[in-house]
């Protein structure tokens, strides 16, 4: 064994990087695999179930199939595959208690980033490879230029940890990403509930509704009313209203969303009025985007206390105190 490793690294001060450069490949490697391998079960997973549920079909006899569903020219057809595998992606990733795979819970944590295309995890998982594997080569690099020669320990130990940095880096920039988007969708809730109440008071269904609102809203919030327009596909594909709500709330991360979804569903089993129900409810929101605001005036003096306490006090002290010590001097030490 002994041999063997000194046949392959025969200089023992790149051992340190040899060995780097190999248990990063072999990382590198399995990590190709299992995701390889993942992702061909959930294809396979798909098509059973896609399977499964066209024998149902079938056999209840209660959806034949149409002419247009066959045609790839048609319009209808077009409109329908063109939402239906972000809609799949959606519903798969939004039934509680399902059992997802990586690549799904990738797609939904992209989809809460804004990133809706169906390359989005292929691209990301590209971006994080290429940091991962560009970090410790520019480090690599910028040793060979300044003409650094550190311990092969100490220099495999720093190639490791921008590595890891570089493989990190992504998730934390998602999630800040997120973070945004949310507030962005917080902000503009409360204006999509006043238009919500517009439009059902002028006669529109929800559906009609939030279709209507998906268009005009997005000029203000982009990400807001994309989201409803995946509603507004979700509507169309057949979903109730409750349904494709609590969708919009699983992708939001907003509890309005969630308590809007709750009230749609008892109205609609009540039989209450739902221009007064929507109209309450925005009002709510109204004062909840208040109370938030009055929160954060409340809690501005105790987040002072830190930087008055570093900056402020001490050049305060040294001004006040200074003279004082300089008339003491002078009069002792004279």
């Amino acid at each position: 064994m002994d041999t063997i490793l000194n046949f392959i690294l025969p200089d023992p001060a790149t051992n340190g990087t040899m060995l780097f450069g190999a248990i990063f490949f072999t990382f590198m490697f399995m990590f190709f695999l299992v995701m390889g391998i993942s992702g061909v079960a959930q294809r396979r997973g798909d098509i059973r179930n896609r399977i499964l549920l066209d024998r149902t079909v079938k056999s209840d006899g209660s959806a034949p199939e149409q002419e247009w569903e066959t045609m790839s020219n048609s319009l209808r057809f077009q409109a329908v595959a063109e939402g239906s595998v972000l809609l799949a992606r959606v519903e798969r990733g939004a039934k509680q208690g399902e059992k997802e795979s990586e690549k799904s819970k990738l797609q939904r944590e992209l989809v809460r980033a804004g990133y809706f295309g169906a390359s989005a995890p292929t691209r990301f998982t590209m971006v994080r490879i290429g940091l991962t594997i560009a970090l410790p080569v520019v480090a690599s690099a910028l040793f060979a230029i300044f003409g650094i020669e550190p311990q092969p320990s100490t220099k495999s130990a720093v190639l490791a940890c921008l590595a890891g940095v570089g493989f990190l880096l992504p998730g934390r920039w998602l999630v800040r990403r997120q973070k945004k988007l949310e507030q962005e969708c917080r902000n503009g809730f409360p204006d999509f509930m006043d238009l919500m109440v517009v439009c059902t008071e002028a006669g529109l269904s929800p559906r009609a509704a939030i279709d209507r609102i998906a268009r005009d809203i997005a000029q203000n919030y982009p990400y807001l009313g994309a989201n409803l327009y995946l509603v507004s596909l979700e509507l169309r594909a057949g979903a109730t209203v409750a349904e494709a709500i609590g969708n919009l709330a699983r992708r939001t991360n907003l509890e309005e969303v969630h308590a809007l979804g709750g009230l749609l569903q008892q109205t609609e089993q009540l039989g209450t009025s739902l221009g007064e129900a929507l109209r309450v409810y925005s009002e709510e929101m109204r004062d909840k985007r208040v109370s938030r605001a009055e929160e954060k005036a409340h809690a501005l003096p105790v987040k002072l206390v830190i930087p008055l306490a570093i900056y402020v006090f001490p050049v305060m002290l040294v001004v006040i105190g200074l003279p004082l010590f300089l008339r003491i001097k002078h009069a002792l030490f004279q």
